[in-house]
């Protein structure tokens, strides 16, 4: 897989897709299902890559999670990631995935601040959660 910087200067035009805050848990079947529904899609298969920005899950406990979810989850992405390029960005939910499960899943993981090329623009991609300064106690626990 290219890396992050470099997918969106392969081609003149990339198309490129992000995504971030889906909050994916056993206890939300309708946007697994809608997700699903997504990583099968046209869209998705002639995209050049796939952000996701953070908070896929609504909560990841680690990558050794046994979890029929989180196997159903790690399937869905690698399926996807056999035709698109998957790269994935911690959000404050799911600050524990790591390069096992990423590895499994087809993605890249890239870091909390990720500088790309899109049409010869930089594009500074995050979260965001870091940007909520006023918020003392939330960027003390960080």
């Amino acid at each position: 897989m290219p890396d992050a910087a470099t997918v969106a200067s392969d081609h003149p035009m990339p198309h490129i897709l992000f995504i971030s805050d889906l909050h994916l848990s056993p206890a939300t079947p309708a946007i697994m299902q809608q997700f699903q529904r997504f990583l099968d899609s046209d869209v998705l298969k002639q995209a050049d890559a796939l952000y996701i920005l953070g908070d896929l899950f609504d909560a990841w406990i680690g990558d050794d999670d046994p979890s029929p979810f989180a196997a159903q989850v790690r399937e869905m992405l690698h399926e996807a990631g056999s035709h698109t390029n998957l790269y994935f960005q911690h959000g404050n939910r799911d600050f524990l995935l790591g390069e096992d499960f990423a590895r499994a899943a087809n993605m890249t993981l890239l870091p909390e601040e990720q500088v790309i090329q899109v049409a010869d623009e930089p594009v500074l991609l995050l979260h965001g959660d870091q940007l909520c300064t006023d918020d003392r106690d939330y960027q003390q626990a960080r």
